[in-house]
């Protein structure tokens, strides 16, 4: 028996034997032709093209009705850059100049973008790189005439081991045979893990040499809560995740049955759990939950599903989308959050050798005021229809708030002189995920309408961890002292100047953390939507008076793993100890 351990990223448990998927690679017989054949490699070239946009389309048409509102979009984003002219003219050069065969011509042009991809020091965005990877296999299958892993085949439950599922090949899968996710690569953001959760399969990413230590029908567990794989488990371990796995589903079921009930501790006190989406879909998730509307709207992808920067028109109508569907709960939109570093489409590429520590989020959008403006005004005009607030992220001084108000109040006084209807009492606030602004936060207190802590970059800018590197990723502890020190500098502040404060990072879904930052003041989280009726669950098991006491406990210990044991302890008098 063999115990590793992942990235949870879909909770739950399953046993089944292991289903090896291979041809992540696949070989190029040839990498160079004559002179005289360089013409019908450029025509095999967009036959090719046009074979593989035909196959994604049947593709999407027969695809498990739970995953097609998840993976349309994505596939919808591969038709469209295989339509690519950059991506056409990329190809045909290297055919015509370096006499490369139309295979070896697609894999040295796409493995150029991943390069692109693979050096951003972001993980959504890293983790794109296996949409590249889809469309490069794809194309090289219909040059060879080849047919991939076909998933719909299988006959009996497996749980699917690979070096990384590619969105082609979630898209085959059959859920009455596949049972959870298994894969040595990946993140919490992938397209694995968005098909897990929108399919409910547990999976554990991040495995490092997974596909490579599990054979071809060896028996597997997943926990998709605490993110372990064991191997070949013996028998008194399969008999205690048989009933885990019974405990997790009555578990789900109970939660659900309270899913409309509000957020309010057994004292009285009243908090709200929106969610963190970044399509318009997932409002529908938010609302199963139980959700009180979305705390964090990630927009990048609009950005990077398109050759050219969204118009206005193209924000606007994902925005009124959203609304829409939340019927009247709130929408808060986090602005551009990418760098200068992503933007290879448009010409504005710079080498950055610390893209964290670089020119991105607020810094590019104040360079690009272009780019803000045709946001900003599509925010403002959404407004109209549905309560909307504007969130900027990666803020470190006063002066780039004030800039960024000077804007808002140019494009709001534009709209009005056209009879543009708007919002004018919108309110905007700021992410707090940098060090230097939680510890200047009263200055910023006469610019903002709310404050939302971003876990995820405040952790990592404080401890000095990347957290997508597996070398350092242990270090990377959100019950490190100094981490609870600055949350808890950025709630008092918030509540000495009665401005709103919520947490959209994934600290605040985590099950641990929940109840000490409820003591800290904390009555706003947002979190993934899957976690909404676990959140409101502990919410509505404890009292403030009990929440303050362990928060108290905490802020007096400076050493994590007796923080995170203590919390732990107390979590699981209220939730299943498998939950924490």
């Amino acid at each position: 028996m063999e115990i590793i351990k992942g990235i949870p990223v879909s909770p739950g448990f399953a046993i089944a034997e292991a289903f090896i998927v291979s041809g992540s690679k696949l070989d190029i017989p040839r990498r160079f032709v004559d002179e005289e054949s360089t013409e019908k490699e450029v025509v095999r070239f967009f036959e090719a093209v046009k074979i593989a946009q035909d196959d994604i389309r049947q593709l999407q048409e027969s695809m498990d009705p739970n995953l097609g509102l998840e993976a349309r979009p994505i596939f919808d984003a591969h038709i469209m850059i295989l339509a690519d002219s950059s991506l056409h003219d990329e190809v045909v050069k290297r055919i015509n100049t370096n006499r490369f065969s139309a295979e070896y011509a697609v894999s040295r042009s796409l493995r150029k973008f991943e390069k692109v991809f693979y050096s951003i020091k972001d993980e959504y965005l890293a983790q794109r790189v296996s949409d590249i990877q889809d469309i490069e296999r794809r194309l090289i299958r219909a040059l060879l005439g080849q047919r991939a892993n076909d998933l719909k085949s299988l006959n009996k439950k497996v749980i699917l081991v690979a070096h990384d599922l590619t969105p082609s090949d979630t898209a085959e899968i059959d859920t009455s045979k596949v049972v959870g996710f298994c894969t040595a690569v990946g993140g919490s953001t992938g397209h694995t893990a968005i098909v897990a959760r929108a399919m409910e399969l547990p999976a554990v990413v991040g495995l490092g040499n997974v596909s490579t230590d599990v054979n071809m029908g060896d028996t597997l567990i997943i926990d998709g809560n605490r993110g372990i794989v064991i191997i070949n488990p013996d028998e008194e371990t399969i008999d205690k995740y048989k009933l885990l796995a019974n405990d997790f589903l009555e578990f789900e079921e109970s939660l659900f049955s309270e899913k409309d009930l509000a957020a309010i501790t057994s004292d009285g006190t009243i908090a709200d759990v929106k969610g963190n989406i970044e399509f318009p879909r997932e409002v529908k998730q938010i609302l199963k939950g139980g959700g009180d509307g979305v705390g964090l709207y990630r927009t990048e992808f609009l950005y990077l599903s398109t050759q050219n920067d969204p118009s206005e028109e193209v924000h606007y109508s994902v925005y009124v989308k959203s609304l829409e569907a939340l019927n009247g709960k709130p929408l808060t939109i986090r602005t551009l959050d990418l760098g200068a570093d992503k933007f290879f489409h448009t010409g504005d590429t710079l080498t950055e050798r610390n893209p964290n520590l670089g020119c991105r989020a607020i810094r590019y959008c104040l360079l690009r005021p272009d780019i803000f403006r045709t946001q900003i005004r599509a925010i403002c005009r959404a407004s109209a229809h549905g309560t909307i607030r504007m969130m900027v992220p990666m803020v470190c001084s006063v002066e780039e708030v004030i800039k960024t108000r000077e804007i808002l109040t140019e494009v709001q006084d534009e709209l009005a002189a056209e009879g543009i209807a708007y919002d004018t009492e919108m309110q905007v606030g700021i992410m707090v995920e940098i060090p230097a602004t939680a510890l200047t936060l009263e200055s910023y207190v006469p610019y903002v309408d709310f404050f939302s802590i971003g876990t995820n970059d405040l952790i990592q800018y404080t401890i000095a961890v990347d957290r997508t590197n597996e070398h350092v990723a242990n270090l990377y502890r959100p019950g490190h002292p100094a981490v609870l020190l600055l949350i808890k500098t950025i709630i008092d502040v918030s509540i000495k100047n009665n401005i709103p404060v919520s947490m959209c990072g994934e600290m605040s879904g985590d099950p641990t953390f929940i109840i000490f930052l409820l003591g800290l003041g904390l009555k706003s989280f947002s979190v993934a939507p899957p976690i909404i009726p676990e959140v409101k669950k502990l919410i509505r098991s404890v009292s403030i008076d009990d929440a303050e006491q362990i928060a108290k406990e905490v802020m007096a210990m400076n050493d994590e793993r007796k923080i995170v044991t203590h919390l732990r302890k107390f979590t699981r008098k209220i939730m299943p100890k498998w939950m924490v």
